[in-house]
């Protein structure tokens, strides 16, 4: 009975319980995908199940303060606990980075602190590739080079990538613009879409 205190759930030999654990640490490490600039909706959320699995997730709260003199054993051992989390999830986190992200973020010891960053670049990210399609969309004009659908087609791409922005453009506006940015010899097909009852 007392041989089996501190082991874990398993209910197994420390043996075999160190292998089922770095075998269940490994499974959760491989299951994050690397952030890339496309993913990092879907990688922060398998980072944060991730950290959550593995029992570390109590580190991206914020940081307790450091332990005096006055304090107490049990908060001085939350501390060292806190401190481990927090070193861990860095490694973790930093693991399933792209290079070339990495070094857009500044380095930073705290593990909360170095998630919030990432997301703020993100974000930064975001509005300014939000800005760049805007002034693609409307500033586009059909200049006979490619077809006319080619060049719908590509209208509708840049809508779509706005849309996944969270920029709405509704239908009726999207084909009023698309219609009007046609020259003349497409008045046909304008006057022919504006006649009809259905939308």
């Amino acid at each position: 009975m007392g041989g089996s205190r501190g082991l874990p759930p398993w209910g197994c030999h420390h043996g075999a319980a160190m292998v089922l654990n770095a075998s269940f640490l490994s499974s959760q490490l491989f299951a994050v995908e690397t952030l890339t600039e496309n993913n990092y909706v879907r990688w922060k959320r398998d980072i944060e199940i991730a950290l959550d699995l593995l029992g570390l997730d109590f580190a991206l709260e914020e940081q307790p303060s450091k332990p005096t003199d006055k304090s107490t054993i049990k908060y001085k051992a939350e501390y060292v606990k806190w401190e481990r989390a927090n070193r861990l999830c860095l490694k973790i986190i930093k693991r399933s980075i792209s290079n070339s992200i990495m070094g857009a973020i500044p380095d930073n010891d705290n593990a909360k602190n170095f998630l919030d960053a990432i997301g703020q670049r993100f974000v930064e990210s975001d509005k300014a590739e939000t800005g760049d399609l805007m002034d693609k969309f409307m500033s586009m004009k059909y200049d006979g080079v490619c077809g006319v659908r080619e060049y719908i087609m590509k209208m509708l791409h840049i809508s779509s990538k706005l849309e996944a922005l969270k920029v709405s453009i509704t239908e009726p506006f999207l084909i009023y613009y698309i219609l009007n940015s046609l020259p003349n010899q497409f008045n046909q097909l304008k006057v022919a879409y504006n006649a009809q009852h259905d939308k």
